[in-house]
């Protein structure tokens, strides 16, 4: 129903941190590029080759191990805004502003291919390091 003047108290949440359920027999370490398939709706580590069924929502705040547990037998909780330092080949200062892409979760690179977008590099550390800032890319 339409507001028609008079306020009301809203479920507002401000979403810098979700919660998601964690795969069958998957461990997501603090750091990690997170994943959601939508085959199955599940957390997992990211991985190369799969944008058309991943989609990036967050670096890992937290460990979490469900090896040997049922698929959702576990949460994740993600940081869906900021920055985090992940590792790659190459980059150079020509990189800052460029998309990353994940190859796993703790390995981006510059070229899209089938990789999932995971956000943009604001910082080169040094040729195998960047800082990459999540803003504006996660889901």
């Amino acid at each position: 129903m339409a507001l028609t003047g008079q306020w009301r108290e809203i479920d507002y949440k401000k979403h810098s941190i979700a919660s998601y359920p964690v795969a069958a027999n998957t461990r997501i370490y603090k750091g990690a590029l997170v994943v959601v398939r939508n085959t199955d709706g599940m957390a997992y580590n990211a991985r190369s080759g799969n944008n058309s069924t991943d989609f990036f929502v967050g670096i890992a705040i937290e460990t979490v191990d469900n090896t040997g547990g049922a698929a959702g037998a576990k949460r994740i909780r993600v940081a869906k805004e900021g920055s985090g330092v992940y590792t790659g080949t190459g980059f150079t200062q020509t990189n800052v502003s460029a998309i990353a892409y994940a190859t796993d979760e703790n390995t981006v690179t510059t070229t899209a291919g089938t990789n999932v977008a995971v956000g943009h590099i604001v910082e080169v550390l040094s040729s195998t390091r960047a800082r990459v800032r999540i803003d504006n890319l996660v889901r």
